[in-house]
């Protein structure tokens, strides 16, 4: 058997409410909410789960190098 490294792409939409003074605050209070920061601002509303797409593969060598 061969051995390949197959890349695949997985994305998804999120879409999330939430009660701000501007545009640009909905924005920043939501970026704190995804990256981490341990607020809660907003409530996530619907999730979009995009199709994998298998972006390519390429055979391996014995030592597990990308053969080009």
């Amino acid at each position: 058997m061969t051995q390949y490294e197959v890349r695949v792409t997985q994305t998804h939409v999120d879409y999330y409410r939430i009660v701000a003074e501007s545009e640009e605050q909905a924005k920043d209070m939501i970026r704190k909410r995804v990256t981490g920061d341990k607020v809660t601002y907003g409530f996530k509303e619907h999730t979009i789960l995009r199709e994998p797409v298998i972006n390519y593969a390429v055979q391996l060598s014995p030592e597990g190098e990308p053969i080009l």
